[in-house]
């Protein structure tokens, strides 16, 4: 699902920094700076529901909410700060299985990834979803630093509002990031991951390195550690299920495979050989609800993974 239009986006970073900086070296920038331009070219809150179907080419139905989806729904305000709330829906199901919460993609808001609860919620699975910082109903610009801290808000709330100890997260593409560090972070609340197209950041900055003049080092070392999932990986143990895309660009079969492979605890790949960025929920539905409710349904019933080797 990338385009050549993302790709000349994303590219376009390394000329931002530029601009930024007034053209010194990366290093010479301050943190701060680094991660302003990224977020910049990388975050797009402004992005319509219809942009986005247009540019995958997705046949979906166009909703402003949960329930004209079908989905019934309660609408919170969860605070991140003194000034500053996030706009969150809490979906619970009548079997209410178990509780995951998504985390979304880099444009739009969370109403355009109402598809991804749908199938969650039609199983059985209790929902939580929530603008990011900047985006949709959300307070605050829209900044990569954010990710972590809003996550771990929506965590919280979560576990008060369904009182249970713990929570599923599922990321989807840019919401892996936050996914897998709070997962590393914050063990005791999170009991299980899932990830759909995931992002290694410090790979993909290495990998396109010739876009920053060489300069990716530098770059990678202004950035937080919550945001280098390639590094934090060694320490999810908790049952990890990833669903990858043979003909992804932007999170490339080698990246997730790496973000696979360091994983320490329970895990299981999904790969969909001829789709792109995150599509296999919409052009192999059956095969990837089937994977997914498996897998919820044995973190969910207290599936001993290690005792079956897993």
């Amino acid at each position: 699902m990338i385009t050549a239009g993302r790709f000349c986006r994303l590219s376009a970073i390394a000329v931002s920094l530029c601009m930024l900086a007034g053209c010194v070296p990366i290093a010479m920038l301050e943190p701060a700076e680094v991660v302003a331009g990224l977020s910049d070219l990388i975050l797009h809150p402004d992005t319509t529901c219809e942009e986005l179907r247009a540019r995958f080419g997705l046949d979906l139905e166009i909703v402003n909410n949960p329930a004209e989806a079908g989905l019934s729904y309660e609408e919170v305000r969860i605070p991140i700060d003194e000034t500053k709330t996030l706009r969150a829906w809490y979906m619970p199901t009548e079997g209410d299985l178990g509780t995951v919460i998504v985390s979304m993609g880099d444009a739009g808001s969370m109403a355009c990834y109402l598809y991804t609860a749908k199938l969650l919620y039609s199983n059985g699975w209790s929902v939580v979803m929530y603008d990011y910082e900047g985006f949709g109903g959300s307070d605050g610009p829209p900044t990569l630093y954010a990710l972590s801290r809003d996550l771990r808000a929506v965590i919280d709330w979560t576990r008060a509002a369904t009182g249970r100890d713990q929570v599923t997260l599922m990321g989807m593409s840019l919401g892996s990031i936050p996914s897998i560090a709070l997962a590393v972070q914050y063990p005791e609340a999170v009991n299980a991951v899932v990830l759909d197209s995931p992002i290694a950041l410090r790979r993909q900055i290495f990998r396109f390195g010739f876009l920053v003049g060489g300069q990716s080092a530098p770059l990678v070392n202004r950035l937080s550690s919550d945001l280098l999932s390639d590094d934090l990986m060694s320490g999810l143990h908790q049952p990890l299920l990833i669903f990858a895309h043979g003909r992804d660009f932007i999170s490339d079969p080698a990246s997730v495979e790496l973000l696979f492979e360091r994983a320490s605890g329970p895990k299981q790949l999904v790969m969909f050989p001829t789709l792109g960025h995150s599509s296999g929920q919409f052009y192999a539905t059956g095969y990837y609800v089937q994977y997914l409710t498996d897998f919820l349904m044995r973190v969910w019933t207290g599936y001993d993974f290690a005792a079956a080797g897993e």
